[in-house]
């Protein structure tokens, strides 16, 4: 018999996030955050369900003496209550006259919190749907003032531990091993739901959870989806393009990549701008140091792809990724020309080019990327060049 999989970091640095959210909202001058997004409720309590798309929150008091205090459903109470974090669990009803709402107005109530006080809320987020966030402006405008904290745990999260950095590299490993399978499964006449197929089974084999996206896989005109298409039962054809993205997930922490495939001989203007973007890919990584501004790397790979002659203008190369739930792996991270932050040891991203094929297609490569104390580490490379079928 074996040991249930470890899902959650120790007691110890759960307790350091809190306390740092805590000490976040603090200097914002906020009472409190009403924790909605499902990676935020993984990332600090350690609390893993599905069922996000109904009404959940924890309330969070800055106040380090106020406990926090959970609102959910009741088949998910006892996942709550399981944490160890969150004692204090209020269960909502279909049938009951009181909305979530109310409970939410009576949680700041019991934990104090003033008539007038600013508390934070996630509104980046698709936990927290329409409906339930004009429920609570109906119950909570004049009572208090709701204000945009999306980016406290979010930002929190941009940088990994030891032991996210451990998930992420289980994942990269499952990852390794799907793109193995997919580079086999590609051939003329293979539904594109065959692939998904092989794919989902080495994923699920190597132990690994649920992606939060299903592989997109797209062939022939379906690549202009770049990546944003889900596989279908259309049959790849002789002198096509296939793109695969794979995001593989351990303990909810995803290492993604993408890779395209030509099956058969490939036009040769394709096959140029297949290898343009290869070496403009490998030439960027120059730029992953520890300490330089993330725009410098997307301005390199700009400067490159305008020096072959193709552009990916106005557009990021990458983000970043680690915790994620459906629909999306994505964190609050990009690698674009705008973006104001550093690379700092731990960030976790999928790095990346896709552009339009001169034929009707798009081609997409990419791959995730850890960044070290001395610089990067490719943590599952796919063989880009190895990609006629």
């Amino acid at each position: 018999m074996t040991d249930e999989p470890v899902r959650t970091v120790p007691r110890a640095v759960q307790q350091d996030r809190i306390a740092r959210v805590r000490q976040e909202c603090a200097r914002r001058g906020l009472a409190g955050i009403l924790l909605f997004d499902q990676a935020s409720l993984f990332y600090l309590f350690g609390y893993d369900q599905i069922g996000y798309w109904v009404f959940q929150t924890v309330y969070l008091p800055t106040d380090p003496e106020l406990p926090p205090a959970a609102i959910c459903r009741a088949p998910d109470e006892h996942m709550i209550r399981g944490t160890g974090l969150v004692d204090d669990v209020r269960v909502w009803y279909d049938e009951s006259p009181d909305t979530p709402g109310d409970l939410v107005a009576a949680l700041l109530d019991d934990r104090q919190v003033a008539p007038g006080a600013a508390v934070g809320i996630e509104l980046l987020t698709h936990a927290l749907l329409p409906a339930y966030h004009q429920d609570l402006r109906q119950r909570l405008d004049g009572r208090v003032v709701l204000t945009d904290a999306s980016s406290v745990v979010g930002d929190l999260r941009v940088v990994k531990d030891q032991h996210e950095i451990a998930w992420f590299r289980e994942a990269a490993h499952q990852l390794d091993a799907a793109f193995r399978v997919a580079r086999d499964a590609v051939g003329e006449g293979v539904p594109e739901t065959e692939v998904h197929r092989a794919i989902v089974g080495e994923l699920y084999r190597l132990g690994g959870d649920p992606p939060a996206i299903p592989p997109p896989i797209a062939s022939g005109p379906r690549t202009l989806t770049q990546t944003h298409g889900a596989a279908t039962t259309r049959r790849m054809r002789a002198g096509e393009t296939v793109v695969i993205e794979i995001g593989a997930s351990a303990t909810r922490y995803h290492a993604v990549g993408a890779v395209s495939y030509a099956v058969g001989r490939p036009d040769p203007a394709v096959a140029r701008l297949h290898e343009t973007m290869v070496e403009t890919l490998e030439a960027g990584f120059a730029a992953f140091v520890p300490g330089r501004p993330i725009a410098e790397v997307s301005r390199l790979v700009q400067r490159l792809l305008t020096e072959r002659g193709v552009s990916r203008a106005g557009r990021h190369v990458g983000y970043g990724t680690g915790i994620g739930f459906p629909p999306t792996w994505l964190e609050n991270l990009r690698i674009k020309a705008t973006e104001p932050r550093v690379l700092v040891p731990g960030m976790t991203f999928f790095y990346f080019i896709g552009l339009p094929g001169p034929d009707g297609s798009s081609l997409y490569l990419g791959e995730p990327v850890l960044i070290t104390d001395t610089g990067h580490e490719r943590v599952a490379p796919p063989d880009y060049r190895n990609w006629i079928r």
